[in-house]
Protein backbone atom coordinates (compact mmCIF):
# COMPACT_ATOMS: atom_id res chain seq x y z
CA UNK A 1 0.00 0.00 0.00
CA UNK A 2 1.39 3.40 -0.56
CA UNK A 3 2.25 6.04 1.70
CA UNK A 4 -0.02 9.33 1.48
CA UNK A 5 1.70 12.05 -0.32
CA UNK A 6 3.13 14.11 2.80
CA UNK A 7 4.95 11.17 4.56
CA UNK A 8 6.50 10.59 1.11
CA UNK A 9 7.48 13.85 0.35
CA UNK A 10 9.33 13.66 3.97
CA UNK A 11 10.78 10.31 3.23
CA UNK A 12 12.88 11.80 -0.03
CA UNK A 13 13.94 14.62 1.57
CA UNK A 14 15.19 12.33 4.13
CA UNK A 15 16.24 10.44 1.85
CA UNK A 16 18.46 12.78 -0.11
CA UNK A 17 19.57 13.81 3.29
CA UNK A 18 21.21 10.36 4.18
CA UNK A 19 22.99 9.97 1.14
CA UNK A 20 25.41 12.86 2.18
CA UNK A 21 26.28 10.22 4.68
CA UNK A 22 27.69 7.19 5.72
CA UNK A 23 26.52 5.07 8.71
CA UNK A 24 28.39 3.68 11.58
CA UNK A 25 28.69 3.13 15.10
CA UNK A 26 24.74 1.76 15.64
CA UNK A 27 22.77 3.87 18.11
CA UNK A 28 19.11 2.29 20.11
CA UNK A 29 16.55 4.36 21.38
CA UNK A 30 13.21 2.97 23.03
CA UNK A 31 10.33 5.21 23.40
CA UNK A 32 8.24 4.34 26.60
CA UNK A 33 6.43 7.76 26.90
CA UNK A 34 7.29 7.96 30.35
CA UNK A 35 8.81 11.34 30.03
CA UNK A 36 5.20 12.20 28.22
CA UNK A 37 2.40 13.39 30.69
CA UNK A 38 -1.43 11.37 30.27
CA UNK A 39 -3.29 13.76 27.67
CA UNK A 40 -0.23 14.85 25.42
CA UNK A 41 -0.96 13.87 22.17
CA UNK A 42 2.53 12.39 20.31
CA UNK A 43 3.97 14.20 17.63
CA UNK A 44 7.42 15.60 17.01
CA UNK A 45 8.14 14.94 20.56
CA UNK A 46 11.32 12.10 19.79
CA UNK A 47 12.45 14.62 16.94
CA UNK A 48 16.26 15.02 18.33
CA UNK A 49 16.25 11.35 18.17
CA UNK A 50 15.22 10.88 14.44
CA UNK A 51 11.62 9.91 14.59
CA UNK A 52 8.11 12.07 14.07
CA UNK A 53 4.91 10.39 14.87
CA UNK A 54 2.50 11.35 11.66
CA UNK A 55 -1.16 10.05 12.37
CA UNK A 56 -3.14 8.36 9.37
CA UNK A 57 -0.80 6.93 7.40
CA UNK A 58 -3.53 5.72 5.05
CA UNK A 59 -6.58 7.38 3.50
CA UNK A 60 -9.82 6.00 1.94
CA UNK A 61 -11.24 2.43 1.46
CA UNK A 62 -9.10 -0.86 1.13
CA UNK A 63 -8.71 -1.12 5.15
CA UNK A 64 -9.22 -4.44 6.76
CA UNK A 65 -13.21 -3.36 7.57
CA UNK A 66 -13.55 -0.76 4.83
CA UNK A 67 -12.62 2.44 5.25
CA UNK A 68 -9.00 3.97 7.01
CA UNK A 69 -9.37 6.15 9.90
CA UNK A 70 -9.01 9.90 9.49
CA UNK A 71 -8.86 10.82 13.40
CA UNK A 72 -6.53 7.75 14.45
CA UNK A 73 -6.20 8.81 18.09
CA UNK A 74 -2.37 9.75 19.30
CA UNK A 75 -3.13 10.70 22.73
CA UNK A 76 -0.69 9.58 26.04
CA UNK A 77 -2.52 7.51 28.62
CA UNK A 78 -1.92 5.67 31.95
CA UNK A 79 -2.29 1.85 31.91
CA UNK A 80 -3.71 1.84 35.16
CA UNK A 81 -5.99 5.29 34.54
CA UNK A 82 -9.46 4.90 33.32
CA UNK A 83 -9.10 5.20 29.62
CA UNK A 84 -7.89 2.28 28.99
CA UNK A 85 -8.90 -1.43 27.80
CA UNK A 86 -8.32 -5.01 28.85
CA UNK A 87 -4.28 -5.73 28.27
CA UNK A 88 -3.50 -9.25 28.19
CA UNK A 89 -0.76 -11.22 29.16
CA UNK A 90 2.30 -11.62 29.39
CA UNK A 91 2.94 -7.95 31.42
CA UNK A 92 4.90 -6.44 28.51
CA UNK A 93 3.97 -2.63 28.67
CA UNK A 94 3.32 -0.42 32.17
CA UNK A 95 3.38 3.19 32.84
CA UNK A 96 2.13 5.47 29.99
CA UNK A 97 0.88 3.90 26.73
CA UNK A 98 -0.26 5.27 23.41
CA UNK A 99 -4.01 5.54 22.44
CA UNK A 100 -6.38 6.00 24.47
CA UNK A 101 -9.51 3.85 24.78
CA UNK A 102 -11.86 6.72 24.85
CA UNK A 103 -10.18 7.87 21.64
CA UNK A 104 -10.39 4.72 19.97
CA UNK A 105 -14.10 4.89 20.03
CA UNK A 106 -14.37 7.89 18.45
CA UNK A 107 -12.15 6.78 15.63
CA UNK A 108 -14.00 6.70 12.04
CA UNK A 109 -12.20 3.67 10.31
CA UNK A 110 -9.20 1.47 10.76
CA UNK A 111 -6.49 3.45 12.95
CA UNK A 112 -2.75 3.83 11.39
CA UNK A 113 0.23 5.98 11.87
CA UNK A 114 3.64 6.27 10.73
CA UNK A 115 7.05 6.59 12.39
CA UNK A 116 8.93 8.60 9.92
CA UNK A 117 13.22 8.47 10.62
CA UNK A 118 15.57 11.03 9.21
CA UNK A 119 17.57 8.86 8.54
CA UNK A 120 17.60 4.63 8.10
CA UNK A 121 16.90 2.74 11.00
CA UNK A 122 18.68 -0.90 10.89
CA UNK A 123 15.75 -2.96 13.91
CA UNK A 124 12.68 -1.94 15.11
CA UNK A 125 10.73 -3.62 18.01
CA UNK A 126 7.01 -2.70 18.94
CA UNK A 127 5.05 -3.98 22.01
CA UNK A 128 0.93 -4.38 21.59
CA UNK A 129 -1.02 -4.70 24.57
CA UNK A 130 -5.04 -5.40 24.35
CA UNK A 131 -5.26 -7.16 20.81
CA UNK A 132 -8.50 -9.09 20.93
CA UNK A 133 -8.58 -10.02 17.45
CA UNK A 134 -6.27 -12.83 16.26
CA UNK A 135 -7.18 -11.91 13.01
CA UNK A 136 -6.94 -8.22 13.05
CA UNK A 137 -4.63 -6.25 11.08
CA UNK A 138 -2.85 -5.15 14.79
CA UNK A 139 1.00 -4.90 13.37
CA UNK A 140 4.14 -3.48 11.37
CA UNK A 141 4.62 -2.19 7.71
CA UNK A 142 8.26 -1.47 6.78
CA UNK A 143 8.99 0.87 4.13
CA UNK A 144 12.29 2.35 2.58
CA UNK A 145 13.07 5.97 2.78
CA UNK A 146 12.05 6.03 -0.58
CA UNK A 147 8.71 5.02 0.06
CA UNK A 148 9.17 1.18 -1.64
CA UNK A 149 7.28 -1.77 0.54
CA UNK A 150 9.96 -3.88 2.41
CA UNK A 151 7.91 -6.18 4.50
CA UNK A 152 4.56 -6.63 6.68
CA UNK A 153 4.63 -8.38 10.76
CA UNK A 154 1.55 -9.20 12.09
CA UNK A 155 0.62 -9.97 16.35
CA UNK A 156 -1.73 -13.15 14.83
CA UNK A 157 -2.89 -14.14 18.52
CA UNK A 158 -4.25 -12.43 21.26
CA UNK A 159 -2.79 -10.65 24.52
CA UNK A 160 -0.03 -8.68 24.08
CA UNK A 161 2.61 -9.48 21.31
CA UNK A 162 5.81 -7.95 21.23
CA UNK A 163 6.34 -7.35 17.27
CA UNK A 164 10.23 -7.22 15.72
CA UNK A 165 12.16 -6.55 12.34
CA UNK A 166 15.41 -6.78 11.33
CA UNK A 167 16.64 -5.63 7.82
CA UNK A 168 18.79 -2.70 6.18
CA UNK A 169 17.67 0.77 4.82
CA UNK A 170 14.41 1.19 6.75
CA UNK A 171 12.65 4.97 6.51
CA UNK A 172 9.35 4.62 7.38
CA UNK A 173 7.25 2.08 9.39
CA UNK A 174 3.59 2.16 9.49
CA UNK A 175 2.18 1.59 12.98
CA UNK A 176 -1.16 -0.76 12.90
CA UNK A 177 -3.11 -0.35 16.22
CA UNK A 178 -6.11 -2.45 15.13
CA UNK A 179 -9.36 -2.71 13.49
CA UNK A 180 -12.15 -0.67 13.90
CA UNK A 181 -13.41 -3.52 16.41
CA UNK A 182 -10.49 -3.59 18.45
CA UNK A 183 -8.30 -1.55 20.84
CA UNK A 184 -4.64 -1.82 21.22
CA UNK A 185 -2.26 0.33 22.61
CA UNK A 186 1.24 0.80 21.75
CA UNK A 187 4.62 0.96 23.82
CA UNK A 188 8.10 0.26 24.07
CA UNK A 189 8.82 1.47 21.07
CA UNK A 190 12.81 0.19 20.01
CA UNK A 191 15.10 1.31 17.16
CA UNK A 192 18.50 1.34 16.56
CA UNK A 193 19.76 3.70 13.91
CA UNK A 194 23.76 4.22 12.56
CA UNK A 195 25.43 7.34 13.60
CA UNK A 196 26.45 9.22 10.78
CA UNK A 197 30.52 10.62 9.55
CA UNK A 198 31.20 12.15 6.37
CA UNK A 199 31.62 10.32 3.55
CA UNK A 200 34.65 9.87 1.93
CA UNK A 201 34.45 12.68 -0.73
CA UNK A 202 32.72 14.78 1.79
CA UNK A 203 35.73 14.41 4.00
CA UNK A 204 38.25 14.53 1.36
CA UNK A 205 36.42 18.61 0.64
CA UNK A 206 36.78 19.13 3.64
CA UNK A 207 40.60 18.38 4.09
CA UNK A 208 41.44 20.17 0.93
CA UNK A 209 39.22 23.01 1.88
CA UNK A 210 41.24 23.22 5.38
CA UNK A 211 44.14 22.93 2.91
CA UNK A 212 43.66 25.67 0.98
CA UNK A 213 42.72 27.94 4.48
CA UNK A 214 46.56 27.01 5.60
CA UNK A 215 47.97 27.52 2.08
CA UNK A 216 46.03 30.83 2.12
CA UNK A 217 47.45 31.86 5.51
CA UNK A 218 51.21 30.93 4.23
CA UNK A 219 50.70 33.19 1.70
CA UNK A 220 50.30 35.93 2.95
CA UNK A 221 52.83 38.89 3.27
CA UNK A 222 54.30 39.44 6.74
CA UNK A 223 55.01 42.66 8.12
CA UNK A 224 58.41 44.69 7.27
CA UNK A 225 60.42 44.35 10.56
CA UNK A 226 59.84 48.71 10.57
CA UNK A 227 55.85 48.47 10.49
CA UNK A 228 53.73 49.55 13.37
CA UNK A 229 52.27 46.48 15.41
Amino acid sequence: MPLPLSPLKALAAAALLAATFAHADSTSHVIDFEDLAAGTLVSNQYAAWGVTFLPNAFAGSGSPTGDWATNTDMTVVSSTGPDVGPLGQPALVSGNLLRSYEGWLNEDGDASFVLLFSQPISSISVDFAGVGNSQDTTGLELYTPQGSFIARVLAGALGQRRLSFSGSNIGAVVVLPGSLDDWVAVDNISFSTAATVPEPASAGLLGLGLAAVGAMARRRPRPSAGAQK
